[in-house]
């Protein structure tokens, strides 16, 4: 209990500052309209924070949006900061623990009318190799698929992480790209090493 208010705290914390940072910053979002209903959007796992501003947008259009979270404690501070902007916290495990809980994941990839999102190289890397993960989910539900990447100015980027995860500064300059992958087809799942290369920037 201890923990989760500790992380609910950095939560609070974290929104404060993104909102600061939106205020006092220079923020625009390329072909935003891209994210629709009934999409996958995948994201890199540095550009985490940032993505909290691209939620923000989605949600004066009241979508209903899911992001797969860690279900470790990591994942509490997250799920707090996305609750802000009415995005739902899917928790799930890392790694192979997370195959019993496919079949669910796979029943809300499918579900109409909602957006899911993921980190595509999460949560443990290697930096900017996607996971087939995603695109396997909307290969299997037959849905477009969008791509968010962010350029920056005035960041801090945490270079002793995996991800190099960047928090951006006051007065920052950020531009979230939004690419439209279309749908995912059997012949990209099964050369998927090829397809990789096509989304690391």
């Amino acid at each position: 209990m201890k923990h989760l208010n500790k992380n609910r705290l950095a939560g609070k914390i974290f929104h404060l500052y993104i909102r600061l940072v939106g205020v006092s910053g220079r923020v625009e979002f390329r072909n935003l309209d891209r994210i629709r209903e009934n999409t996958l959007l995948g994201y890199w796992h540095g550009d985490s924070y940032c993505m909290q501003l691209v939620l923000k947008e989605i949600a004066k259009e009241k979508k209903r949006i899911q992001v797969i979270v860690t279900a470790d404690e990591r994942g509490d501070a997250i799920e707090q900061m996305i609750s802000y902007y009415g995005a739902e916290a899917l928790r799930l495990p890392d790694g192979l623990k997370m195959r019993p809980f496919f079949r669910s994941l796979k029943a809300e990839s499918t579900a109409e009318g909602n957006i899911l999102a993921t980190a595509l190289d999460g949560p443990l890397g290697p930096l900017h190799e996607p996971k087939k993960l995603l695109f396997l989910l909307a290969s299997e539900a037959d849905k477009e698929m969008t791509y968010v990447h962010f350029s920056y100015r005035h960041v801090i980027r945490l270079k002793y992480r995996w991800d190099n995860y960047v928090i951006p500064l006051p007065f920052s300059r950020i531009v979230a790209d939004i690419e439209d992958l279309g749908k995912i087809n059997k012949t990209d799942l099964k050369n998927f090493k090829e397809y990789q290369q096509g989304l690391i920037h």
